[in-house]
């Protein structure tokens, strides 16, 4: 099997570096599944883990300059297949090797290469601030490969539907407003309307606290009969929907972020599910499904 990738941009170093140091806050170790046209992570919930699920999906046509992704092939192999490769790896050790984007770097390029073992060999080309000479810093990233036999253990998640999509405020404000109410609730309700507003509930024996948002923009709605209906009637109608979700889980989520947020919207699947979708730019987004909660 082969892979490479090279980013020549700055500003995408420095960004795929941040998507790096993200999964490295939320999880020891995550699955690359590496694509012809993406290159996804996956940082699966441990079962008794706080971490949430989260999935980041890059366009590879989009985002890299240089993207070969070539997996040795037989006959009996499905199309699907042979245009795959997934590897588990540590984003902690990931996130080291990156680490030299601070000195000046000019080009990253990562690649697959097999020396006693498999390993993401990732290099910086690095300008000395003094000569004015470049040079080359090297990593190599211990990763295993993951057998085909056990693809289905790591399928990427899907979006769900949900019957409204909000688009919220920036995530450095809600970073810090659900860091505090983590400590009076262990659950966070979301209570949003087709009006755009959205509520923010936490509950303990002794208090309520709500903290609203107007005015936000209401990306979808879908109602229990489904998407058929005519849309006039729908944008009269007030569309109501909830969900309790895990505080600690919640803020897990939102202090692991160390991305530029373009957009950020949050579908609600009452009772049921939260997702979150961050936009960092075109073709580059971060998904988390935070699973409801009884109260």
């Amino acid at each position: 099997m082969k892979f490479s990738a090279k980013i020549d941009d700055g500003q995408y170093m420095r960004e795929f570096q941040n998507i790096v140091l993200t999964l490295a806050k939320l999880t020891k170790e995550c699955v690359i599944i590496m694509k012809k046209d993406k290159l996804n992570f996956i940082a699966n919930e441990e079962s008794g883990s706080t971490a949430p699920l989260v999935w980041i999906e890059i366009n590879a046509q989009l985002y890299f300059t240089n993207y070969i992704m070539e997996e040795k092939i037989s006959k009996d192999d499905d199309d699907d297949d042979n245009s795959t490769i997934m590897l588990a790896i540590s984003p902690i050790h990931f996130s080291r090797a990156l680490s030299s984007f601070k000195l000046n770097a000019r080009n990253f390029k990562f690649k697959l290469i097999h020396l006693q073992f498999p390993c993401l060999r990732t290099e910086t080309e690095v300008i000395s601030q003094n000569s004015g000479e470049s040079r080359q810093i090297v990593h190599d990233v211990p990763v295993t490969v993951i057998p085909r036999n056990e693809w289905n253990y790591y399928d990427l998640p899907q979006i769900p539907r949900t019957q409204l999509i909000i688009n919220v405020c920036s995530n450095s404000l809600l970073r810090g407003l659900i860091d505090k109410l983590k400590n009076i609730s262990p659950t966070l309700i979301f209570e949003a309307n087709s009006m755009g507003e959205l509520n923010l509930v936490a509950k303990n024996e002794l208090t309520t606290i709500t903290t609203r948002f107007k005015k936000l923009e209401v990306k979808s709605v879908t109602t229990n009969g489904g998407g058929n209906g005519d849309d006039e009637e729908k944008e009269k109608e007030n569309i109501e929907v909830k969900c309790s979700v895990d505080c600690k889980k919640t803020s897990l989520f939102f202090t692991a972020l160390q991305v530029p947020t373009t957009e950020l919207s949050c579908g609600i699947d009452d009772d049921h599910l939260i997702h979150i979708e961050i936009k960092i730019r075109e073709g580059v987004f971060i998904h988390s499904i935070l699973p409801g909660v009884c109260v």
